[in-house]
């Protein structure tokens, strides 16, 4: 029983990294602010830069909206 939840915990993980990437690859990232490339780093750092990103594209959008 064990083994089937571990099989299905490391699907889950390496579906999130792919989501991830693929999302990082849209918004036209390919690489860590530190420099490494985004195939070869955790999870963990693919959600921390995937976070950022999306921080950064809010950011943009909102100096793009005009003053009211």
């Amino acid at each position: 029983m064990n083994d089937i939840t571990e099989k299905q915990r490391e699907r889950a993980v390496n579906d999130r990294i792919e989501d991830l990437k693929n999302n990082l690859y849209r918004l036209g990232i390919t690489h860590t602010s530190d420099g490494r490339d985004i195939e070869k780093v955790s999870l963990y750092t693919l959600e921390y830069t995937h976070i950022n990103a999306k921080c950064r594209q809010a950011v943009e959008f909102g100096e793009e909206e005009p003053n009211k």
